[in-house]
């Protein structure tokens, strides 16, 4: 377990390199965003959320692969990453993949097992966005929720990376096909009736908000908001 947390401490200080924060605190951080998760959904031995945020420039593929890391190779969970951004793709270039994924298995191109990719980090799959897929309303809601329905027996942790939902609709189709939304804040910067106009879209759209993620802090990162927004 060890050498599994210095491992994860490590990646985590790559993806905050730009910050005057130590990877031990961040790592434990981490952590505690995931015991609140957990309690939050207490009868589930495989978890589906996504996350998503109010508007632009968030941080939330940063905080998804900060929960991946550390879910897969600091505490031994079998995870899975899904870039479904369509407006700004990132997964497949935070680990160094090709962009192929999502948009191929939807259409028959690729089974899930190929359009999962094996990371270098142990216990660790993403899912590129795909290049072809450039708007969630296009895919088939049928097909969407039979891959999760998949990666719900491979995983224990399925964590989905959507656009902003406050400014792109969209991303909101998604929502009732998790078991939790998670809405990622930038801390000093998103005014909080544009937070409560995300949270009812995404209630409307039968997600259920679990919590907010406060990001971008001048000192570790995340916290969880423990009250409901």
């Amino acid at each position: 377990m060890a050498q599994a947390e210095d491992r994860v401490k490590e990646e985590l200080r790559r993806e905050d390199a730009g910050r005057a924060v130590m990877a031990q605190d961040i790592f434990h951080y981490y952590k505690g965003l995931i015991g609140q998760m957990e309690i939050a959904l207490p009868q589930l031995s495989s978890r589906v959320l996504l996350l998503s945020s109010a508007m632009g420039g968030e941080g939330t593929t940063e905080v998804v692969v900060g929960l991946g890391l550390t879910l897969a190779a600091g505490l031994g969970r079998k995870t899975a990453v899904i870039d479904c951004n369509s407006r700004d793709p990132e997964i497949h270039k935070r680990f160094g993949v090709d962009d192929v994924g999502l948009d191929e298995h939807l259409k028959g191109i690729l089974p899930l097992e190929q359009a999962l990719v094996n990371t270098t980090v142990p216990n660790l799959y993403v899912m590129p966005l795909g290049a072809g897929l450039t708007s969630l309303a296009r895919i088939d809601r049928d097909k969407f929720k039979g891959m999760v329905a998949r990666l719900r027996d491979k995983f224990e942790y399925v964590l989905i990376d959507t656009a902003a939902v406050g400014v792109n609709p969209e991303a909101s189709t998604l929502c009732d096909m998790v078991d939790g939304v998670v809405l990622v804040v930038r801390h000093g910067g998103t005014r909080r009736e544009v937070l409560r106009r995300a949270k009812d879209m995404v209630e409307r759209s039968g997600g259920r908000i679990l919590g907010a993620v406060l990001n971008k802090r001048k000192f570790p990162i995340p916290e969880f908001l423990y009250r409901r927004l």
